[in-house]
């Protein structure tokens, strides 16, 4: 399985006039591109292609998810698109990702389609987060910083071969002047992402580098077999990222000798995937018309999100296209999350409620009435028929797709909001939403705030650590990691009582 190798503001302007948006459905991605349909063909069918090769590195099964629970790929013109979509303005970005319930999305700028081996930026950078997404998608629990990053680094390397294989782990050859030129980060602060945040400065260090390094070699190498199992069983246990390093790996200063060492080799292992290992589904492509390709800069913009200042201005453009297509249901349901986004909950729901007429299945339709409805019905004056109302379209979309996780979420809220005991039906299909959608944190708050409420402490500890030890946002005063320790005293007070009663 080894191989050798020697040692990479759009939302408020109108559309192109020559834009050909084209939309591509497969199995694990719904790719949106203003490129042709040759091209977001090819491009969706390599997507398929890494996920494939990835979940076989992995081990894990190739499960087809629902389709709402896929990854939705906008693909734009340029970099300098995805950097006015982020708001970026350091003039490198090339795509990034939003994981949320029900919607994960990734924005990128157009990719070379011309069938080559390796990758371009864009689909590096792609790669990068959609690695991340399988990651948490398939690890409910603690994902340290280092390891998150590391994991993402080395699956974005991937190169597809001519037997339809492809290969992951290759060089990182895009961070080899932050290895040999950036600020060095320690062992300790490496694995520690409190260490870390302690010694950080502004400079350009080697934390993305070393990260990918150090995955590379726990996993390929064979120097240390089984390690990095044992330190993902420790952090899953409870054990801190310094005490998980320390149990598994043992003498960090030994390890970061040998990580030294393996930096400096000149030939690279990695780890190719033949061909017939590969899966590639069905790939579905259509050309939108002429009314969903004038509503995709409005599209683009609500599904990066808005905020006050921006909402309003966007409201404008929808409803003047909404105008110039009134009957187009894609439209339609553009201007009902556009209506929602600025706070006009009714009339959200009647441009939901025209696109449903059109098209009864339409999924974005449905998810902005349920939204609206449900804001509708907190300030309702007749609370019980408006609740009633909102669950009614919540269970609309459930017989749409049984397996979307709003419908799940917002029965849940709406018995909560109207302040009716919660079902047991309720409380387990928030915790099927949360299954389906392991990074969402709202959801994942939520769920445990559940657990807490039905005093399965051991379950609510486990089900917040990730949030308590988020690496990106680790900090002892936050609420996540102050609850933690409110149920870590419930979990021990009821342990010492069920000793006391035995």
């Amino acid at each position: 399985m080894f191989g050798r190798i020697a040692a990479l503001f759009l939302f408020l302007l109108p559309a192109p006039l020559l834009a050909e948006w084209h939309e591509a459905s497969s199995d694990h991605f719904l790719v949106i591109a203003d490129q042709s349909e040759r091209d977001v063909r090819e491009f969706t069918q390599r997507l398929e292609r890494y996920h494939s090769a990835l979940t076989e590195v992995m081990k894990q099964p190739n499960a087809k998810p629902s389709p709402s629970n896929r990854v939705t790929i906008y693909v734009v013109r340029s970099g300098s698109d995805v950097r006015k979509l982020a708001g970026d303005t350091s003039g490198f970005l090339q795509g990034f990702y939003q994981p949320r319930a029900g919607g994960s999305v990734a924005f990128i700028s157009r990719v070379d389609s011309s069938g080559g081996r390796d990758l371009d930026d864009s689909e590096r950078v792609l790669f990068h987060e959609y690695a991340h997404h399988v990651m948490h998608s398939n690890n409910e629990w603690v994902s340290p910083r280092w390891l998150s990053e590391g994991f993402a680094e080395f699956y974005s390397t991937a190169r597809f071969e001519r037997d339809g294989g492809v290969s992951v782990g290759l060089p990182a050859n895009h961070r080899g002047y932050e290895l040999a030129a950036a600020r060095n980060v320690p062992i300790e602060a490496l694995l520690d992402a409190e260490t870390y945040n302690k010694t950080k400065t502004k400079a350009y260090d080697e934390f993305y580098g070393r990260s990918w390094a150090l995955y590379h070699y726990l996993l390929v190498s064979k120097k240390r077999p089984g390690q990095l199992v044992k330190y993902m069983v420790a952090l899953a246990n409870g054990s801190s990222e310094l005490d998980a390093a320390q149990q598994a790996f043992g003498d960090l200063k030994v390890l970061e000798k040998e990580l030294d060492a393996y930096l400096r080799q000149s030939r690279w292992t990695y780890l190719p995937i033949a061909g017939e290992k590969i899966s590639v589904g069905p790939i579905m492509t259509r050309k939108m018309g002429t009314a969903e390709a004038a509503i995709m800069p409005v599209v683009l913009q609500s599904k990066r999100g808005v905020n006050d200042e921006t909402a309003k201005p966007l409201l404008v453009k929808a409803q003047a296209i909404a105008a110039q297509y009134p009957n187009d249901p894609a439209v339609l349901a553009a201007l009902a999350e556009a209506e929602y986004d600025a706070g006009n909950h009714a009339a959200a729901v009647a441009a939901a409620d025209k696109a449903l007429a059109a098209n009864p299945s339409l999924v974005n339709a449905h998810v902005q009435k349920i939204y609206a409805l449900h804001q509708l019905a907190q300030d309702a004056t007749e609370a019980d028929a408006a609740w009633k109302k909102a669950r009614r379209a919540v269970s609309a979309l459930n017989r749409v797709e049984a397996d979307h996780p709003i419908p799940l979420i917002y029965y849940y809220r709406s018995l909560q909001a109207s302040a009716e005991p919660i079902t047991e039906l309720a409380a387990h299909g928030l915790e099927r939403a949360l299954q389906l959608a392991p990074y969402d944190k709202q959801v994942r708050w939520q769920v445990v705030q559940q657990m807490m409420d039905e005093q399965k402490w051991d379950l609510a500890y486990r089900t917040l650590l990730p949030l308590a030890n988020d690496p990106h946002n680790r900090n002892e005063e936050s609420d996540a990691v102050k609850l933690l320790a409110r149920i870590k005293d419930k979990l021990l007070a009821a342990e010492a009582a069920k000793a006391v009663k035995s």
